[in-house]
């Protein structure tokens, strides 16, 4: 067994260096995987993801953590689309923000719950269950930062999280120091 982890640490070594993020950081690290298991995605590659799944996170982030300021009534009394609508612009910065991609609307499939008209989504809310992160180590490879950590239900303490693994670059957002999100991958 001691063979087995000095050749881990070795390895380990060699092709990544670990470093200790600060409390701070892992909070700031452990909020921003939490923007993406909140709504649900919790088994990821950017390369896999569509328009419609970037409209998807956009909606549901700002329906999350933005409702007053970004979520409104669609104004058509008995609105065939949705009660709630969101302008695309929000969409498309929350995209920006999390995933440093741009999404095309029109390539937005809105037989799923949301229709897009080519100014704003409208969709019907919904509240679940939240479930958060909480990043505990880091490692950076090649320009990427390896996070590692559980999720975890606020409400429900008794019940147990499952570990992820998350990749992301640094990033500026805003002059803000950040990162884009490259996968997410959370084990049962």
């Amino acid at each position: 067994m001691r063979k087995i982890l000095s050749a881990f640490i070795l390895l380990t070594v060699f092709t990544a260096s670990a470093f200790a993020a600060s409390p701070s950081e892992l909070k700031r690290m452990s909020v921003f995987i939490s923007n993406f298991t909140e709504t649900g995605m919790y088994d990821f590659n950017i390369e896999d993801l569509s328009d419609t799944d970037l409209a998807e996170f956009g909606i549901w982030h700002n329906y999350r953590n933005n409702f007053k300021t970004r979520i409104k009534r669609c104004p058509d009394k008995n609105c065939p689309y949705g009660s709630l609508i969101i302008d695309k612009k929000f969409v498309a910065e929350s995209v920006r923000k999390y995933f440093d991609l741009d999404i095309n609307h029109r390539n937005v499939d809105d037989k799923r719950f949301l229709h897009y008209d080519g100014k704003v989504y409208h969709f019907e809310g919904a509240d679940g269950e939240t479930v958060y992160a909480r990043v505990y180590e880091t490692e950076s490879k090649g320009g990427i930062i390896i996070m590692r950590g559980e999720t975890y239900y606020p409400d429900h303490e008794d019940i147990e999280g499952s570990p992820f693994t998350a990749k992301a670059k640094p990033y500026k957002f805003n002059g803000k120091d950040t990162w884009s999100i490259i996968s997410l991958k959370t084990e049962d």
